[in-house]
């Protein structure tokens, strides 16, 4: 077949070059080959060139082509022999990139948002994204990881969560995405996952908070239906220590033989259960943050509302406090602090799971059991709001007992 007719065959799979107006923006896009740079056999790379507003980019497409059998002009792959299948190949694929690229456009003229060539190549790289709220999630959860927006622990939590969702349907596109589809994925996790209803609503919070962001950048969201769908906020069960469980990590506390590690960590975790210190404010506090009996910092969870708590410290406050200068602690990560707990429970006869939160229900609910106010609980907890703090008004096992027994008598 000569020359002219292959090309004619493949000109009308290919698209030919295309300009977008974007407000005073234009962007085109092209398949061109290096023919300046061919190999000892001929054959050269083949790229897509795009260019955004006078500014040029390109995006190499990892083929090799022989500079002879390419027509630069049109952007097409010629046939090298008389049925070479693989040309009309890679006229497909440079087609369906091409239309991506076109479709990025599109979406930018559209949203009368600016593109620059910086922001091109990132929706390129996550085209899928517009399209599959998993890679649109996992993208956004690394980016907000990445720009020092979350924490390491919260990125931890988001992408467990994340990886519960793609358990329940590992491609979701977010035209799927609407209160029926949340009531089923509710049921899933409570009924096939065995979840309790606070944990079930944590992973939902994670999907819901994602589908909202998507909604904010752009992506095209059924958000009316999604905000049809609520669950209540079900607080988990508070976990805290009673007065005689305290005296047991004292007893071991002060024991000639207890580990190192051990004392470390009970130093801390004591400090907290009569400070309400959460742990990252634990690993933080400074001896410079002492003024006078007033241990004053900003928590590290609210630290962008830079508003400060006071905790006036007494005695019993430094002799958890075995450092001399710098840290107050020595402190380790949150999960080896968590593990080194649950060690120290069972060394103390404690049958809880004790965490590093503990310490602060603990706080928390004896303060209010010896007769403390909720407001100046709220001050020394660093809530924003007093419905927070409130939650620790509950009636614990020991109340209900002694109640009870006073009613019979």
């Amino acid at each position: 077949m000569p020359r002219q007719a292959i090309k004619a065959t493949f000109a009308s799979t290919v698209p030919q070059i295309r300009h977008t107006s974007i407000g005073v923006m234009r962007a085109s896009v092209s398949c061109r080959i290096r023919h300046d740079r061919p190999t000892e056999d001929g054959c050269a790379s083949v790229f897509l060139l795009v260019i955004i507003n006078r500014r040029k980019t390109t995006v190499p497409l990892k083929i090799t082509w022989p500079v002879n059998f390419f027509d630069n002009k049109a952007g097409v792959f010629l046939s090298r022999t008389k049925r070479d299948q693989l040309a009309n190949d890679y006229n497909l694929l440079v087609n369906k990139e091409i239309a991506k690229i076109n479709d990025i456009f599109m979406f930018y003229r559209h949203s009368d948002m600016e593109l620059s060539i910086e922001q091109f190549h990132k929706d390129l790289k996550r085209y899928g994204a517009r399209k599959d709220f998993i890679i649109w999630a996992e993208n956004d959860i690394e980016d907000r990881f990445n720009a020092f927006m979350i924490e390491k622990q919260t990125y931890k939590n988001e992408l467990s969560g994340l990886r519960k969702i793609k358990s329940f349907k590992s491609e979701i596109s977010f035209s799927q995405i609407n209160k029926e589809f949340l009531e089923t994925f509710k049921a899933w996790l409570i009924k096939h996952e065995g979840l309790k209803l606070s944990s079930a609503w944590r992973i939902l919070k994670t999907m819901t908070t994602y589908v909202r962001r998507a909604y904010a950048a752009g992506i095209s969201v059924n958000i009316e239906s999604i905000a049809q769908f609520s669950m209540p906020k079900y607080p988990g069960r508070k976990v805290y220590l009673k007065p005689e469980e305290i005296e047991k990590l004292k007893i071991y506390f002060n024991e000639d033989h207890i580990p190192e590690h051990h004392k470390r960590v009970l130093c801390h975790f004591l400090f907290s259960c009569i400070s309400g210190l959460r742990f990252s404010d634990i690993k933080r506090a400074k001896w410079s943050d002492i003024q006078d009996d007033l241990l004053i910092i900003v928590p590290y969870k609210t630290r962008k509302t830079e508003k400060t708590i006071k905790i006036p410290l007494g005695k019993e406050h430094f002799t958890y406090i075995l450092t001399e200068k710098g840290h107050l602690f020595e402190t380790v990560s949150d999960q080896v602090t968590n593990r080194t707990l649950k060690e120290i429970a069972a060394k103390a006869g404690i049958r809880k799971n004790l965490t590093t939160h503990v310490a602060r229900h603990t706080f928390a609910t004896q303060f209010l059991r010896k007769g403390g106010h909720v407001e100046v609980l709220q001050k020394l907890m660093g809530h924003e709001k007093i419905a927070t703090t409130l939650e620790y008004t509950h009636v614990d096992d020991d109340r209900l007992r002694q109640e009870m027994k006073y009613l019979l008598g």
